[in-house]
């Protein structure tokens, strides 16, 4: 039996939903967009988004009351950018604001670039959207031979699924995770990320707990089959110690849900404080918004077509996590 089936139970639990059931030709497409508040989207094929998750503390505050589902990437993206102009996250008067985006093809990704920097244009802000994955996260996806779009997606897929694993997650296509993502997503958005921290600690000393008895009586079931004696006894003790942890997980995973609905109301008091706090500035910078995005076409392109040019340079000599997968 090969280790790689340690836990099969557990997803045949997702596969007996139809996880992995619909048809890859409607591709599903995963952005990115980084401002702190970092948010994530799933798109559907016509580019409607289809989940949208903070990824942050301040990204909840950010899509508190936004109701993004359904609209447009372009749509949705002016209004990320208008709430984080509005809750003081991003300052219409300094220049040089960079906004991180990513995709999980060259084609979607250079969509968001352009949507981002549509909407910067048209409120006349000297910012630009780039791609720029972090240090840590190039260095491990070389690490696994992995480009750094999909072992993002690997991660995501991780958190939106408390019972996948790593070494299961890598062997999946780019489709494949981001269905994880839009379909596991919702019971972890329960989860707050305050208190995610706490909670994938506690969920990784549940998989410690269990996955070393799972493999052990896997180890017998092989010793046995070798021998042609009956598995039938050690398959039932196996089967009930996959449900244990499931329902392990299951436990787990609710108690931090109900906690989140305290941090939830903490959320909107936060989200309300930070919109009176930049109401005078935002007021006077929506007074002056055609006149600034007149004055400031010339300065804005410059400072776009920069990160443009050197995106450009880099996505030459990476292939997309799609293209590497598909």
């Amino acid at each position: 039996m090969k280790k790689i089936a340690i836990f099969a139970g557990v997803i045949g639990i997702m596969l007996s939903v139809g996880l992995f059931g619909c048809s890859l030709s409607s591709e599903l497409e995963y952005v990115t967009i980084d401002i702190n508040p970092s948010v994530d989207m799933v798109l559907d094929k016509n580019e409607n988004v289809q989940t949208v998750t903070a990824m942050n503390a301040d990204g909840e505050v950010l899509l508190y009351n936004l109701q993004l589902e359904g609209k447009k990437l372009e749509e949705a993206v002016d209004e990320i950018i208008d709430e984080a102009l509005e809750l003081g996250y991003i300052d219409p008067d300094t220049e040089g604001t960079t906004v991180n985006v990513d995709g999980s093809s060259e084609k979607i990704r250079t969509r968001l670039h352009e949507h981002v920097n549509t909407a910067f244009m048209n409120k006349g802000i000297v910012a630009s959207a780039v791609n720029n994955p972090n240090t840590e996260l190039l260095e491990e996806a070389e690490t696994l031979g992995v480009t750094p779009g999909f072992l993002r997606l690997v991660n995501r897929a991780l958190e939106a699924d408390d019972e996948l694993i790593k070494e299961d997650a890598l062997l999946l296509s780019t489709q494949e995770l981001i269905k994880i993502i839009k379909n596991k997503d919702a019971e972890m958005k329960m989860v707050q990320n305050e208190s995610k921290t706490e909670f994938f600690t506690e969920r990784e000393a549940l998989f410690e707990l269990y996955r070393p008895q799972i493999e052990a009586l896997e180890a017998e079931i092989d010793e046995l089959e070798t021998l042609g004696e009956s598995t039938e006894a050690k398959l039932a003790e196996l089967e009930a110690l996959k449900t244990e942890f499931h329902d392990a997980l299951t436990a787990l995973r609710t108690a931090y849900q109900a906690d989140g609905e305290a941090i939830r109301a903490q959320i909107q008091v936060r989200k309300q404080d930070r919109i009176q706090a930049h109401q005078q500035e935002v007021e006077s910078f929506r007074s002056r918004m055609t006149q600034r995005r007149q004055e400031r076409r010339q300065a804005i392109e410059s400072f776009q077509n920069q990160f443009s040019e050197s995106d450009d340079e880099e996505q030459t000599t990476v292939l997309t996590e799609a293209e590497a997968t598909s």
